[in-house]
């Protein structure tokens, strides 16, 4: 029993140790100039251990934002059942941005994106079965029901400005060169569109 608790730490803490020098490489190098091979040299691993873990270097990335979906699992569950929906999408969008800037860093979030474009594998990005869409769209169907957004807009609309609006965001700042925080860069563009969508008294 022992032994077997043992050798799943062992397991998991060679897992980690691959996903972040794997992680580490693609933001210096981008993802598709790493292989494998570096990948278990840089981390003092094998193949084998590499592929008990992933099943591609794709599945890094999809390790990686099960992770992050877990964390706005838990900031959409801190919400009291009070509070404003149009207020719960202000202040989860402000905290997704703040989580990806500090937790995934620019050079990161860039090589994502690149990869996102290049590879059809990274089709979990887009996955309407993603807890971050769940969320969101869970936050509007309370913000219609509560008589806050535009009638004439449907759930689809307004979920998929939501997404366009944070992805547009990510990429704009991947683009500059600057040091601000990509959650400062997002806040006037996520007022502006909530502000757009709000229903006026």
């Amino acid at each position: 029993m022992i032994e077997r608790v043992k050798k799943q730490r062992r397991g998991e803490e060679t897992k980690e140790k691959i996903l972040r020098v794997a992680l580490k490489l693609f933001a210096e190098k981008g993802f598709t100039k790493v292989t494998v091979d570096d990948i278990v040299k840089k981390s003092g691993t094998s193949k084998g251990s590499f592929y008990q873990h992933f099943r591609s270097k794709s599945d890094i990335f999809l390790v990686r934002f099960t992770e992050v979906d877990h964390y706005y699992e838990e900031v959409y569950k801190s919400f009291p059942d009070d509070m404003d929906p149009m207020e719960k999408l202000s202040i989860f969008s402000q905290k997704l941005m703040r989580f990806l800037d500090e937790e995934m860093g620019k050079d990161l979030m860039k090589v994502i994106y690149s990869a996102a474009l290049e590879n059809n594998e990274h089709k979990y990005f887009l996955d309407s079965n993603r807890s971050l869409f769940k969320i969101i769209r869970s936050l509007l169907e309370e913000a219609i029901t509560k008589g806050k957004l535009h009638p004439e807009l449907s759930l689809d609309d307004v979920s998929t400005i939501i997404t366009q609006s944070y992805m547009g965001t990510i990429y704009h700042w991947g683009l500059q060169n600057t040091d601000r925080s990509l959650e400062s860069f997002s806040i006037p563009i996520t007022k502006a569109v909530l502000d757009g969508l709000t229903k006026k008294s």
